[in-house]
């Protein structure tokens, strides 16, 4: 007999939550298959009915993360498109920094010195071609090559220091940490693009 989807989903989540718990209290190399399901309340069967290792788990919530925040990156983009007047970029950075705040107990980690470094490399690799299509206009004859340095720059410094934040809540207003990213990664590229 054939489980239900929702049941499935529910399963595969109790299961990546379990193993959250986990890492958020030691290294991935040191969480067992068998920690994992002891904590969530499955055998060791049905884990590996989800998943083929703990490494495939983790890239299973990183992936969820990956395309959560290009979603809302992209929706952000899409409306800076529209109006590229501050007010309206701030507006729509807003939601990609509750996102940010709805996730952090994952980016914070992934982000912090114990997490995945490959992870950080696929979500810049995600969001470079969103800033090339929304914020760089005009590369005025620049190398690609420097482009993409530029963007790695951009893109590295805003992610650290939304994760910078949200490691210390309460130092810096959302609305704050809104100005700065605007100011770091939206408006000031094209200027360092076009220079």
């Amino acid at each position: 007999m054939r489980k239900r989807p929702e049941q499935t989903e529910r399963t595969k989540a109790e299961l990546q939550e379990a193993f959250w718990r986990l890492y958020e209290q030691k290294p991935v190399d040191k969480i067992t298959v068998g920690a994992v399901c002891d904590l969530a309340g499955y055998n060791r069967g049905t884990f590996y009915l989800h998943f083929a290792n703990i490494y495939e788990l983790l890239a299973s919530i990183e992936e969820q993360l990956l395309d959560g925040t290009t979603a809302c990156v992209e929706r952000c983009m899409r409306k800076l498109a529209q109006d590229r007047g501050k007010l309206s970029c701030l507006a729509a950075l807003a939601d990609v920094i509750r996102f940010y705040e709805q996730n952090r107990r994952y980016i914070v980690l992934l982000l912090g010195p114990r997490g995945d470094a490959s992870f950080i490399v696929r979500l810049k690799d995600r969001l470079k071609p969103l800033w090339r299509e929304y914020v760089v206009q005009d590369s005025a004859g620049r190398p690609e090559a420097e482009i993409d340095l530029i963007l790695e720059y951009t893109l590295s410094g805003s992610l650290f220091m939304i994760s910078r934040w949200l490691q210390e809540p309460g130092t810096v207003s959302a609305a704050t940490l809104g100005h700065l990213v605007y100011d770091a990664a939206i408006r000031d590229v094209p200027a360092r693009i076009s220079s």
